[in-house]
């Protein structure tokens, strides 16, 4: 770590930033004479939008890294940067060795909301996403009556793709990413064109493993930089996605697997829920509870569940 200041790593989209600005409120909170400078770096996933994300990490041999993770963990690495901050849900369920994390903020909604255009037919969509999973669940969500189109970039660019695109009626995104940007109204004007956010039946719609979390990644063995970060941390937010981690690590699985589902903890309950597309398109329900204090244990289970359906 820099003598003075902390170096702090982020994509450099305004959501990125957003995210990264919220990190460095949590830490000052702590440490209130902390400096921070913020590092903007380009990913595989941020350059190369001329492709769906599930097929960047094989253009970019970025291997089983995540497409917007590996950029970051090169330069935290090389000790360009003292930590990472990430959408958690970019992250792979297995971290490389070299790195931990020290943080994860308190979690924001873990919802996706439909962003559709005003007047649009709801029996007959056209839906933008780049996610297998919403895909599969837009496709069992409205039986088949809504079409998909890839769309790719971030917030202000899909929300511009929509309004600038006749055929496209709406896109899926993230409320967190909504909501840290701003837009947590019922509707949003696009240069004149009034959009609708409209929630949808939450255990239809699953959400993808970890989403509405911010994660702040660390060198491991980086005590200077890991006492500064680690106050940053919400333990209740931390304990969910260590469970949704441990499902997706022992799944293995990349963007490029259809399946989504949360935990949530009630005192010392964990209820986890899980939604996996197999190849020819059929959805598997898994829902297991267990003790708050195992959140790993109850992913594991929960991803053993899931394997015994599979066969």
């Amino acid at each position: 770590m820099s003598t003075s200041t902390l170096r702090i790593g982020t994509r450099s989209s305004e959501l990125a930033m957003r995210q990264t600005e919220q990190a460095i409120a949590a830490m000052t909170a702590a440490t209130p004479t902390l400096t921070a400078e913020i590092i903007p770096i380009t990913t595989a996933g941020d350059a190369r939008t001329d492709i769906p994300l599930c097929k960047v990490n094989k253009a970019t041999q970025t291997q089983d890294k995540g497409v917007f993770i590996a950029a970051l963990e090169e330069a935290l690495a090389e000790g360009r940067i003292d930590c990472a901050v990430h959408s958690l849900k970019d992250m792979p369920g297995t971290l490389d060795e070299r790195f931990e994390i020290a943080a994860i903020l308190p979690r924001e909604t873990i919802w996706d909301v439909l962003v559709i255009k005003e007047g649009a037919n709801m029996e007959r969509l056209t839906i933008g996403t780049s996610s297998v999973r919403r895909a599969n669940l837009i496709r069992n969500y409205w039986s088949g009556t809504a079409n998909t189109v890839s769309i790719r970039g971030n917030v202000a660019t899909r929300l511009q793709k929509l309004v600038d695109t006749p055929e496209m009626d709406a896109i899926v995104l993230a409320k967190a990413g909504l909501n840290r940007l701003g837009y947590n109204q019922p509707t949003i004007d696009i240069n004149g064109t009034r959009l609708h956010v409209i929630e949808m039946a939450k255990d239809s719609f699953m959400p993808a493993f970890c989403q509405g979390a911010i994660a702040i990644e660390i060198r491991k063995g980086d005590e200077a930089t890991k006492a500064l970060v680690a106050p940053a941390n919400d333990e209740a937010s931390a304990a969910t996605v260590r469970a949704e981690r441990a499902f997706l690590a022992d799944l293995q699985a990349d963007c490029s697997v259809p399946v989504g589902g949360y935990a949530t903890s009630n005192r010392d309950l964990m209820m986890f829920r899980a939604i996996y597309y197999t190849a020819d398109g059929m959805p598997i329900r898994i829902t297991h509870r267990g003790p708050s204090s195992e959140p790993e244990r109850i992913g594991r289970e929960a991803c053993a569940m899931l394997k015994q359906q599979l066969g």
